[in-house]
C-alpha cells in the first residue's frame, strides 16, 4: 500500500467521496480502503487503457490539469483528496492548495508530500556547492505548516517516507534541530484536515443548515438577544432534529467564547432537555 493511504480510515460511509489527481496507483488501494465509496481521478492522460482501469475499480475519470483551472467549481463535495504533488510541481503553491480545501466536506482533508530542505542529504550537496537545478520544489516543515494555516486547514500531521539511518551529530552541533528525525528524513507525507478532530466529529452527524442554525441560537443566547425566546427556539431545533444532549454539550464548548456564558446554556438546555 502507498504509505501516504495510510492516513486514510477504514471507516468511511457509503456516501463518501474522494478525489484522486494524477496518479491511479493509489486507486486499487484507496477501493479497497472505501468500498462503497464515490472516487473520481482527475488526470491529464486519456488513454483506452486508463479508461479501462478507472472502469474495473468503478473510478470517475476526470480528463484535466489541475494546475491550470482544471477542479471542479462546486464546494465542500470529498471527504478525500489525494495531491501528492501539489507541494512539490505547482508554480502558485498556496493559490492551488487554498482551492483544494475549497473542494473538502468540512470534515474532509488532503493528502500529499514534500522533499524536505532540512535532509541531510541535501544539507551535505549544499556544503559541496551542489543544488537541485529540476523544477520540483523542497520545502521546510514549519513552511508547509504555515502554508496550510494560512488555507485555512485547521490540523495537520506528518509522517516519514524515505527516512535514511544516518549520524547527525554534526550537524546538530552546528545548529540544527533535529526534532521528529527531520534530518533523517527525505519526504514528508501530509494529512491536512479542514477542521479539528473534535469539530469535525460534531460536523459528522447533522447538516450544515442545521449546525448553522444551531450556532446562529447559541451565538444569540451566549450575547444576551431575546434570551428566553431564543433559549425556547434552541430547545425546538434539538428535538425536531434529534440532536442529543452530549452533542449539544460539545456543539457549545467549542463554539461559545465566555465561560459563563458557556455554562448557563449548557444547564438550561440540559434542564429543558432531560
Amino acid at each position: 500500500m502507498p504509505e501516504l493511504l495510510q492516513f486514510v480510515p477504514p471507516n468511511f460511509s457509503a456516501d463518501a467521496t474522494a478525489l484522486v489527481i494524477g496518479d491511479e496507483k493509489y486507486l486499487p488501494q484507496l477501493r479497497e480502503l472505501m468500498p462503497a465509496a464515490k472516487i473520481a481521478l482527475m488526470t491529464t492522460e486519456n488513454s483506452s487503457q486508463l479508461k479501462k482501469f478507472c472502469s474495473s475499480l468503478k473510478v470517475d475519470l476526470m480528463i484535466g490539469d489541475y494546475l491550470n483551472g482544471a477542479l471542479p467549481n462546486e464546494p465542500k463535495i470529498f471527504d478525500v483528496i489525494i495531491a501528492d504533488d501539489c507541494l512539490t510541481n505547482s508554480l502558485y503553491t498556496y493559490g492551488i492548495i487554498a482551492e483544494l480545501g475549497q473542494l473538502l466536506k468540512d470534515s474532509g482533508f488532503l493528502l500529499t508530500k514534500f522533499f524536505n530542505a532540512r535532509f541531510i542529504g541535501m544539507l551535505e550537496s549544499l556544503r559541496c556547492g551542489k543544488f537541485p537545478t529540476h523544477e520540483q520544489k523542497f520545502w521546510a516543515k514549519w513552511d508547509v505548516v504555515k502554508l496550510l494555516h494560512d488555507a485555512f486547514y485547521k490540523e495537520i500531521y506528518f509522517m516519514p517516507e524515505g527516512k535514511v539511518d544516518a549520524n547527525v551529530d554534526e550537524w546538530v552541533n552546528f545548529g540544527f534541530d533535529n526534532f521528529s528525525d527531520d534530518l533523517l528524513t527525505k519526504i514528508w507525507l501530509v494529512k491536512a484536515c479542514r477542521s479539528t478532530a473534535e469539530v469535525a466529529a460534531l460536523k459528522e452527524f447533522f447538516s450544515e443548515d442545521v449546525r448553522a442554525d444551531l450556532s446562529r441560537l447559541i451565538r444569540r443566547i451566549e450575547y444576551g438577544i431575546d434570551v428566553d425566546e431564543n433559549l425556547s427556539r434552541l430547545i425546538e431545533l434539538c428535538r425536531r432534529e434529534k440532536i442529543f444532549e452530549d452533542y449539544l454539550s460539545d456543539f457549545i464548548a467549542q463554539i461559545v467564547t465566555h465561560e459563563d456564558a458557556k455554562n448557563f446554556i449548557t444547564k438550561k438546555a440540559a434542564s429543558q432537555l432531560g
